[in-house]
């Protein structure tokens, strides 16, 4: 093999060498360990945020999860499914809520959850409740000389109908319906932090809590910041400090 040859092949090898190398870096930086974070901004209405819980829940090289929390709760069941799901991945993975301006409501609920709850000493909580509203134009439709007939399979078939109000007997079963669903939520957040039966008896009423008040009253575990957040779900991972990397779920 004359000179030429022997450079050809010389870099060759180090060109290999080096591909390998990347290659080796890549896995080596795909295959870290990984804290998920999820972010819950403003109402919850559909089950988005849940399926990015189970996306997190599925995937193996996600050893935690945060869960940014920055809402007034939405519709009762996408925050029961948020709660149901929450609470599944904690039983795999550790599960830390960073509670922002607000968390209030259903954003409460499925907040309690989580393995631990870190809130900011101003951050708007407890807000517990469920809320039916009925808007009628019936008034004003009389008033226009609008007239409206109706043909039901059921007498609860229209019920929210704008063009009429509520019956005696729908007044009793709506307001049931809330009561309910609020003793559903209460129950679920009992389960999720068990010894705040008092504390929430004296929440029913709707009334809301800043952060530490919270804290005071055990409905979150400490006060912090989202850095706090990770942290604290690194340690309960079982993580070293610069062994994993965030990543955040959309």
């Amino acid at each position: 093999m004359g000179k030429k040859g022997v450079r050809r092949y010389l870099w060759g090898v180090v060109a290999l060498l080096l591909i390998l190398s990347a290659s080796l870096a890549v896995m080596g930086y795909q295959g870290r360990e990984r804290v998920a974070v999820i972010r819950i901004e403003g109402e919850v209405q559909d089950f988005s945020h849940a399926d990015l819980l189970y996306k997190a829940l599925r995937d193996q090289r996600v050893k935690a999860v945060v869960v940014e929390v920055n809402s007034p709760g939405g519709t009762v069941q996408a925050c029961f499914e948020t709660e149901e799901v929450m609470r599944q991945l904690r039983k795999e993975k550790p599960v830390v809520v960073t509670c922002g301006e607000y968390a209030t409501s259903g954003a409460y609920l499925f907040s309690s959850a989580a393995s631990y709850i870190f809130a900011r000493s101003t951050t708007l909580t407890a807000g517990l409740g469920v809320i039916a509203i009925w808007v009628s134009y019936e008034n004003w439709l009389e008033k226009e000389g609008i007239r409206y007939y109706r043909w039901c399979t059921g007498q609860l078939k229209d019920l929210g109908a704008p063009y009429r109000g509520p019956t005696e007997e729908e007044n009793r079963y709506l307001q049931s319906l809330v009561e309910n669903l609020l003793e559903e939520a209460i129950g679920r957040i009992k389960r999720n932090r068990p010894g705040l039966e008092n504390v929430l008896e004296s929440l029913r009423d709707g009334s809301t809590l800043y952060g530490k008040e919270a804290l005071e009253r055990g409905l979150v575990d400490n006060l912090g910041t989202f850095e706090d957040a990770v942290r604290k779900a690194g340690e309960l991972a079982g993580l070293r400090k610069g062994s994993y990397r965030l990543v955040y779920l959309r």
